[in-house]
C-alpha cells in the first residue's frame, strides 16, 4: 500500500472526527473552524456596537435602560457543527451551500438597464419617503455598500462629493441631479427628534440611526412594489459600476470608487456578480 497524499489524510481525518465543538485542535486542516468562529464572534460584536450606538446622545437613564434590555433579548449567534456527523459532511456542506449561492447571484444579479434605473429613480421621488428615497439616489450613483451608507455621517457628505471612510477610505463625487433628493431629505431630518444631538446622516423617524438591515429591505421592498423583485443594493452597486466602464472608466479608478482592493478583485466582482 502506497503512501498516502495529504488530501487523503485530510480525507480520513476529516471521516473520524465526530466533535461538534471546535477550536482546540491546532493542525492546519482546521485552522479555518477557529476562523469561523471568530468571524460569528465579530458579527456579534458589531451588533452590540450598533445597537448601543443607536441610544448614543444625552444623557438619558431611561433610554440607556431600554438599549440595555434590548441588547440582553438578542440572542448571540453560535457557530456548531451537526450533530454526531463527520466533520467531512459540515465541510461538504457548508462548500456545497456557497457555491449554490454564487451561482444564484451570478444567475440573476444583472445591472439594471437605463430605462430601468430611470424608472426607478423617478418612482422613488413619488413613492417612497425623502429619507429612503434620497438613500436609495446615493446607493444609485454612488455604488457605495449598504453598511457604508448607515455608517455616513453629516461631514462626510456635501454637494458634490461623499466620503466613505473605514478600510477603504474614498472620496466619490456626486452628480447634480442627486442634490434635490438629498436636499429635500435633509430638511426632513432637520425636524426630526434628537436630530442636533446626532451625527449620523441617515436617522429614523425616532432620530436613531438606520442599520443596513433596514436599508436593504427598503430597496428589496420597492423593488417588488415596481415590477423587479430581484432588486437589492448590489444590484445598484453592480450597475454604477457597468455604467462607469460604458462611460469609458478605466478599471483601476472604479475599482479605487468601489473600494476594492485591487483591479482584479473588480474584474472578478463584475464577472460572477459577488
Amino acid at each position: 500500500m502506497g503512501r498516502k497524499s495529504p488530501q487523503e489524510k485530510k480525507r480520513l481525518s476529516y471521516a473520524k472526527d465526530r466533535r461538534n465543538e471546535f477550536g482546540e485542535n491546532d493542525k492546519s486542516s482546521r485552522k479555518n473552524i477557529p476562523r469561523h468562529k471568530r468571524r460569528v464572534n465579530r458579527e456579534n460584536r458589531h451588533r452590540d456596537q450598533r445597537m448601543l450606538t443607536s441610544a448614543r446622545g444625552p444623557l438619558d437613564v431611561e433610554r440607556a435602560v431600554t438599549a440595555e434590555e434590548d441588547l440582553l433579548k438578542v440572542r448571540p449567534r453560535r457557530w456548531r457543527k451537526w450533530p454526531d456527523s463527520p466533520l467531512g459532511d459540515h465541510v461538504r456542506g457548508k462548500l456545497g451551500q456557497v457555491d449554490q449561492s454564487r451561482s444564484f447571484e451570478a444567475a440573476t444579479l444583472s445591472p439594471l438597464t437605463d430605462g430601468e434605473l430611470g424608472g426607478l429613480l423617478a418612482a422613488a421621488v413619488h413613492f417612497l419617503s425623502p429619507k429612503d428615497a434620497a438613500a436609495l439616489h446615493l446607493l444609485s450613483h454612488t455604488g457605495i455598500r449598504v453598511t457604508e451608507l448607515a455608517a455616513l455621517e453629516l461631514r462626510d457628505v456635501s454637494i458634490d462629493s461623499v466620503t466613505v471612510r473605514g478600510g477603504r477610505r474614498r472620496t466619490i463625487p456626486l452628480r447634480p441631479e442627486l442634490r434635490p433628493s438629498l436636499e429635500a431629505y435633509l430638511r426632513v431630518r432637520a425636524e426630526r427628534p434628537g436630530a442636533d444631538e446626532t451625527t449620523a446622516y441617515f436617522l429614523h423617524a425616532l432620530g436613531c440611526r438606520v442599520s443596513p438591515g433596514s436599508v436593504n429591505g427598503v430597496v428589496a421592498g420597492f423593488g417588488k412594489l415596481i415590477g423587479l423583485p430581484e432588486l437589492s443594493a448590489r444590484t445598484l452597486r453592480k450597475t454604477f459600476a457597468v455604467n462607469l466602464l460604458r462611460d469609458g472608466v478605466d478599471l483601476e479608478t472604479v475599482s479605487g470608487l468601489l473600494g476594492h482592493a485591487s483591479p482584479d478583485a473588480t474584474r472578478t466582482y463584475l464577472a460572477t456578480g459577488r
